[in-house]
């Protein structure tokens, strides 16, 4: 049975946060890819969980949760088709400007995060192999240093268009927070954060993110050790839901800035 291999060749320390975004990039993808496949499948059953980690590089074996319980051949195509599904996502992004089809957000943001840990390595690379224990591979990815700039550049860049061509009922006005939580982000559901835009009053409202880059540009504001996301303003592009004519909820589209709000 084939495992899922991930190589770092790593030339430089990597930040913790590049090394564990990376993979959080890959099982997301993982997890979204058994999912089309198999609709219906159960949450448990499409984790990646790490068998073995390696010395030299970084060299970590991964076994799929669905792997006991299907068959041998089924798995074995399974674990090729998901390196060749990456594969299909990264490869029209290696040249400036590349774009893909039709993405979803949180495609681009799997794989944004994905190449975080050869990014910033003066001379690293990125394998994802479908491999047997014998070493025989059979599919595999490779994003060199260089890819992996190029790629952080065009899906960043994609991702702005998308959110730059959604409609707008508040284009770039001032938010600032009045609650605050640490949950990850929900793309397109309530959050516990509620918001004040003072350009329509002054009641707070509960957010919901209309993409995962805008709820992160403010969750990385509130994860902040040493800053304080109540003395920040978010200049932000704006949908209001109503429920008899009158605000609800905020639903926020894009971020397009964060500056400090000055006490009086």
């Amino acid at each position: 049975m084939p495992l899922i291999v991930v190589v770092i060749e790593n030339s430089d320390p990597i930040d913790l946060l590049d090394f564990t975004s990376s993979l959080t990039g890959l099982a997301r993808e993982h997890e979204a890819r058994l999912r089309a496949e198999r609709p219906g499948i159960e949450p448990d059953e499409t984790r990646l969980l790490i068998v073995e980690v390696r010395k030299g590089s970084i060299v970590l074996e991964m076994l799929p949760a669905l792997a006991p319980i299907i068959s041998t051949m089924e798995y074995t195509n399974t674990a090729a088709n998901f390196v060749q599904h990456l594969a299909a996502l990264v490869n029209p992004l290696r040249k400036q400007g590349g774009r893909l089809e039709d993405p979803t957000t949180a495609q681009l943001r799997n794989l944004n995060e994905t190449v975080q840990s050869v990014v910033r390595d003066s001379d690293g690379a990125l394998r994802v192999q479908a491999r047997f224990k014998n070493g025989k591979v059979l599919q595999e990815l490779i994003i060199e240093k260089e890819d992996a700039k190029v790629i952080e550049a065009n899906v960043l860049e994609q991702r702005r268009e998308i959110e730059a061509g959604k409609s707008v009922g508040y284009p770039r006005v001032l938010m600032r927070l009045h609650q605050s939580s640490v949950e990850d982000v929900r793309v397109g559901k309530k959050t516990s954060e509620k918001g004040i835009v003072e350009s329509i009053d002054m009641v707070p409202r509960v957010l919901i993110y209309a993409s995962d880059l805008a709820g992160q540009r403010i969750k990385d504001e509130i994860m902040k050790p040493d800053g304080n996301p109540f003395q920040k303003g978010f200049v932000i592009d704006l949908d209001v839901e109503t429920v008899g004519g009158k605000p609800r909820v905020y639903r926020v589209l894009n971020v397009h800035d964060v500056v400090d709000l000055e006490d009086d």
